[in-house]
C-alpha cells in the first residue's frame, strides 16, 4: 500500500499521477458517555486504509478537524466551521492538483463534511474543472441505512473498528426533532450526549458485518476511480 505519511519526498514524486489519492475526513465529536470522541476518526481512517489496501489507492493523512455542525456545543467536541472547512478542502486539493494529482476522494465518517467538501469542489472547478473529486460516507453512499448519531449501528461499527468504549455507561436515547434543520442538538437535547437511538442493544458481530458491507462497496467504487 502506498501511504503518503511513510513515503520520502523522493518517492511520492515518482508515483503514477493517475493513481487515486484517499483523503479520510473526520470529527474529534461527542457520541454519547459511551464513546471516545473519536468515532468519526477512527472509522474514517478504517475504511480509507481497508480500500486503499484493497485498490493500490495512495493513503493521505487524515483531516481530524472537520466541520463540527449539530453537536458542537457538547463537551469534548473540537472541529471548525464550515467556511474553515471548506478552505482546509480547497487548499488540500490545490496542492494534490499542483504536484499532478487530479483525483481526489475523500471519505467521510462524519456526515455534515460531505456537504462542507461538496461545496468547496465548486471553487476548485472554478480554477481546475479537469479535477475529478468525490466524498463518501462510509454509511448511505455504501447502501448502509438505519444509522443514526451514537445508535446501535454506529456504536457497533464503532467498536468494530476499535473506538474505546464503556458500554457500562450507555444508555438510550431518542431524539425528537421538530420539523425544520436544528442548528444545535444540545440546545434541542443538552442531557443526550448526541445519542439518537438505542445504542444498549448494539452488537460487535453485527458491527463486523457492516463495516464488511462498506468496505466492499467502498472498494469498488473507488476501483471505478482507477477507471
Amino acid at each position: 500500500m502506498k501511504e503518503w505519511l511513510k513515503l520520502t519526498s523522493e518517492e511520492i514524486g515518482k508515483l503514477d499521477r493517475a493513481i487515486p489519492v484517499i483523503v479520510p475526513l473526520g470529527l474529534v465529536e461527542a457520541h454519547g458517555p459511551h464513546l471516545a470522541t473519536s468515532v468519526d476518526i477512527d472509522t474514517a481512517n478504517y475504511f480509507s486504509r481497508k480500500v486503499a489496501e484493497n485498490t493500490g489507492a495512495i493513503l493521505a493523512p487524515c483531516v481530524n478537524y472537520g466541520f463540527a455542525d449539530e453537536m458542537r456545543d457538547y463537551p469534548g467536541t473540537l472541529g471548525v466551521t464550515v467556511e474553515t472547512f471548506m478552505a482546509i478542502v480547497q487548499d488540500l486539493i490545490q496542492r494534490f492538483y499542483k504536484t499532478g494529482f487530479k483525483k481526489i476522494v475523500f471519505i467521510t465518517g462524519h456526515g455534515a463534511n460531505k456537504t462542507a467538501c461538496e461545496l468547496a469542489f465548486f471553487k476548485i472547478w472554478e480554477a481546475h474543472p479537469d479535477f475529478k473529486g468525490v466524498c463518501w460516507n462510509w454509511w448511505s453512499d455504501c447502501g448502509i441505512t438505519g444509522i443514526h448519531h451514537a445508535d446501535k449501528g454506529e456504536t457497533e461499527v464503532a467498536m468494530a473498528v476499535g473506538t474505546p468504549s464503556k458500554m457500562e455507561a450507555v444508555r438510550d436515547f431518542e431524539v425528537n426533532k421538530p420539523w425544520y434543520k436544528i442548528a444545535s442538538r444540545y440546545e434541542l437535547d443538552p442531557d443526550s450526549g448526541g445519542i439518537n437511538g438505542k445504542p444498549s442493544l448494539a452488537d460487535i458481530e453485527n458491527g463486523n458485518k457492516i463495516c464488511d458491507k462498506a468496505v466492499e462497496a467502498l472498494t469498488e467504487k473507488v476501483r471505478q476511480a482507477f477507471k
